[in-house]
C-alpha cells in the first residue's frame, strides 16, 4: 500500500498495478469527498470488463508527484480490497522501483541515458519496449520457447496464455502439462477456473533466469489489452518478484533491472518512500 491524498484530504491507501492501465478509486471514498459522477466507462480486469462510474477528481498527490484534472473510474473497496489503485495512467513516465530487501516502494524520476550506462554488481538489466506503460521484454525464452513477458505488480502469481502452453507441448511431447486448478478472482470481480502448469527454466536475459517456475494458464483479458493474445506471453507476478532484493521499472528509459542480490527476510508490508 502507498498513501495517496485526493483533492487534499487522506491520506488514502491505494495498491500500485503495473498491469492496469487505469487509476481505480473505491466507490466508498468518492462518496465521502462527495466527487462529481461523469460518463460510465467500461473498466476490463485480468478477467472481464464491467461498465463503471466515472469521478471527477482536481488533484491525486502522491508524495511528490501530483496529476491534476482526472476522470477515475470506481469499484467497490470490496472488490478492491484497498482504497484505490494506482495504474499506468499515473505510473507512466516515472520510476517504480520495489526494494524488498528494506521494504520500501520508490517512485522517482527516470534514469538518465548516460547514468544507464552504470550497472551495479548485483544487477541484471533488460531492455523493454511498448509505449503507454505496456513495457514488454521481448527476448523471453520459456523451456525453449520465445515468449512476450510483463510485470504485473498486482497479481500475486505469475500467469501465461493457452499460446504459450500449446507451444510448450508441440516442443517436448513429453511436457507434463497440466498440475491442477487454481480459482481466481480479478478486481472486477470475474472468476475464473485456471491450470496449473511447471515449467523448467525462464529465461529473460543470459543473467536472469527463474527456475521450476508455476504458471496459471487461463484465457485472461490482460493479454488482449496487451496486445498479445496471438503469440507465447507470461505475465510476471508478485510470486517470482519476490525472490529479488530488489526490481525497477523504468518507463522513461524503457528498461527492467533486476538486484539479483541473495534476498531472505520473513514477509512485512511495505511503505512508501518517493524521491
Amino acid at each position: 500500500m502507498v498513501d495517496v491524498r485526493i483533492n487534499d484530504t487522506g491520506p488514502y491507501h491505494f495498491v500500485v498495478d503495473t498491469g492496469a492501465d487505469r487509476t481505480i478509486l473505491a466507490s466508498e471514498v468518492a462518496l465521502e469527498l462527495g466527487l462529481s459522477h461523469g460518463e460510465k466507462v467500461m473498466l476490463k480486469g485480468v478477467v472481464r470488463g464491467v461498465l463503471s462510474e466515472t469521478v471527477s477528481i482536481r488533484t491525486m498527490r502522491f508524495g511528490s508527484i501530483t496529476k491534476r484534472h482526472l476522470m477515475v473510474p470506481t469499484l467497490s473497496r470490496s472488490l478492491l480490497d484497498a482504497d484505490g489503485y494506482l495504474g499506468l495512467d499515473f505510473l507512466d513516465g516515472h520510476r517504480v522501483t520495489f526494494d524488498f530487501q528494506n521494504h520500501l516502494l520508490q517512485v522517482s524520476e527516470p534514469r538518465t541515458r548516460f547514468s544507464a550506462n552504470w550497472l551495479g554488481e548485483n544487477e541484471a538489466r533488460i531492455a523493454a519496449s511498448g509505449s503507454s506503460g505496456h513495457l514488454k521484454a521481448l527476448d523471453c525464452m520459456v523451456d525453449g520457447i520465445s515468449a512476450t513477458a510483463f510485470i504485473d505488480s498486482g497479481a500475486e502469481v505469475s500467469a501465461a496464455n493457452e499460446p504459450l502452453l500449446a507451444a510448450l507441448a508441440r516442443r517436448n511431447p513429453s511436457f507434463g502439462g497440466e498440475m491442477g486448478s487454481i480459482h481466481l478472482i480479478d478486481v472486477t470481480g470475474g472468476e475464473i477456473l485456471g491450470k496449473v502448469a511447471m515449467v523448467k527454466k525462464i529465461r529473460l536475459t543470459a543473467a536472469l533466469t527463474f527456475t521450476d517456475c508455476p504458471l496459471v494458464i487461463a484465457d485472461f483479458l490482460v493479454f488482449d489489452l496487451w496486445g498479445l493474445r496471438q503469440r507465447p506471453a507470461l505475465l510476471i507476478g508478485m510470486n517470482l518478484l519476490r525472490q529479488f532484493a530488489r526490481v525497477s521499472i523504468d518507463y522513461g528509459l524503457q528498461e527492467l533491472r533486476f538486484d539479483l542480490a541473495a534476498y531472505r527476510s520473513p514477509p512485512r508490508p511495505l511503505i512508501t518512500r518517493v524521491d
